[in-house]
């Protein structure tokens, strides 16, 4: 075993020259070592992230707490209660959303039943049209009946996440489009937005936990910041996959292309 330079340096096994079994058998440890770093490094990050994101709702539910020490008017207490309740919901939401990250073998704990798809994207957009009121144009141009096999929490979810997302970056007056398409052996579900759009060099990081790409407008009681994320591993625990096309204040669209059961 070998360190390269200072001590802080990754740790290999050397690699001999003149003994082709000894270095494919090093080579196989090298990579071996290389895999665990990379892991170690991930958990570190992910629970530096996780104490970050956290601590915000603790310090409001402590601050509230204190408030409700002092002898303030009753209507005053009732705002300090009830902003120190919605935190608490917030952190129950984002404890779960780091829980089913963290996983590794996410697609094992997943459930596995048949799911009427467009069912969950009808429900996402009925939900949509309650919260946004007239805010902004919202058009269903296609839902095809399809079956997938999966969880219906967790296909729920990842469908809601990228409707909420589209309307979160549209500013009112704006026109959100969800397309659901039958091609054969898959589905695809496209939701387009005429919203702000992402700058190209944020878009390859999109699905990176808790990557910000306007970290001004990115808290809200309503988002853990972990929701595109989800979606990915949503959408690749069911075997598919997402892809995202966006341009800088024309809009972005978000596709999800999912494996379905044969009628």
């Amino acid at each position: 075993m070998q360190r390269e330079g200072a001590g802080r340096q990754p740790l290999r096994v050397y690699e001999p020259s003149d003994d082709d079994e000894l270095a494919a058998l090093a080579g196989t440890l090298n990579a071996l070592l290389e895999r665990l770093e990379r892991n170690i490094r991930r958990q570190r990050q992910f629970l530096a992230d996780a104490s970050h994101e956290l601590r915000g709702p603790l310090m409001v539910i402590r601050g509230n707490l204190d408030l409700l020490q002092m002898d303030l008017p009753p209507e005053e207490r009732k705002a300090c209660a009830r902003e120190a309740s919605e935190e608490v919901e917030h952190m129950a939401r984002l404890i779960s959303d780091l829980l089913f990250l963290a996983e590794e073998d996410a697609h094992d704990r997943l459930q596995s039943e048949p799911v009427q798809f467009h069912e969950i994207v009808a429900d996402a957009w009925l939900r949509a049209g309650s919260l946004d009121a007239t805010e902004h144009e919202r058009i269903f141009e296609r839902n095809d009946p399809v079956v997938v096999l999966g969880d219906r929490y967790r296909l729920t979810q990842m469908v809601w996440n990228l409707v909420e997302n589209a309307l979160r970056y549209t500013d009112a007056g704006g026109r959100v489009t969800l397309v659901s398409r039958d091609l054969g052996n898959e589905v695809e579900l496209s939701i387009s937005d005429t919203g702000i759009g992402i700058p190209a060099e944020h878009v390859p990081r999109l699905f990176e936990r808790f990557y910000r790409v306007d970290r001004a407008r990115s808290r809200n009681e309503s988002s853990t910041g972990l929701g595109l994320p989800i979606v990915k591993q949503v959408a690749e625990a069911h075997g598919g996959q997402v892809r995202v096309q966006s341009e800088l204040g024309a809009g972005s669209t978000f596709t999800v292309v999912l494996p379905v059961l044969a009628s």
